[in-house]
């Protein structure tokens, strides 16, 4: 449910480690997101109504069954790419947006607020999807200057 506020939140644990992220939402994303039709307990749906990320059985001829991934977001990245003729690196997806979004979060200079952000439990998982940020090693190195190098004011 959206609230009537401009300042809501997702509360979701992420699948995979089961920590709890608490993400707020943009107001221009709340906005947006009253205007899409609502017709199930998510979102968005694939155009044959079934979740993006899911969970689907495969019967072998055998007659024994395989439960496998389906990550329609994934397919449907690619697609696009190929179709916009965008040429990008091999290994480059839609999960490669994730560690962009790390990267540009841990610019904030919080680690630990990237860490919650990602549903990493510790921090050594998270720091794994940060490019390297110069500004930030710039930062750390001027801030450890002033402690090696004294200057004295002859102003």
């Amino acid at each position: 449910v959206i609230p009537r506020s401009d300042r809501a939140r997702v509360v979701r644990a992420r699948k995979k480690t089961g920590v709890p992220r608490n993400l707020l939402l943009w107001p221009e994303t709340v906005e947006a997101l009253r205007h899409v039709p609502r017709s199930g307990s998510l979102v968005f749906y694939t155009r044959e109504g079934h979740p993006w990320i899911r969970t689907s059985l495969k019967t072998a001829t055998d007659g024994t069954g395989k439960y496998t991934m389906v990550n329609a977001i994934s397919s449907m990245f690619s697609r696009v790419l190929k179709k916009a003729r965008m040429h990008v690196p091999a290994g480059t997806g839609f999960y490669t947006l994730r560690r962009t979004a790390a990267t540009l979060a841990a610019r904030s200079g919080d680690p630990f607020a990237v860490q919650r952000l990602l549903g990493h439990v510790n921090l050594e998982m998270a720091t794994r999807y940060v490019q390297d940020v110069s500004e930030q090693t710039d930062r750390v190195i001027d801030n450890s200057r002033k402690y090696v190098i004294r200057t004295t004011d002859t102003g």
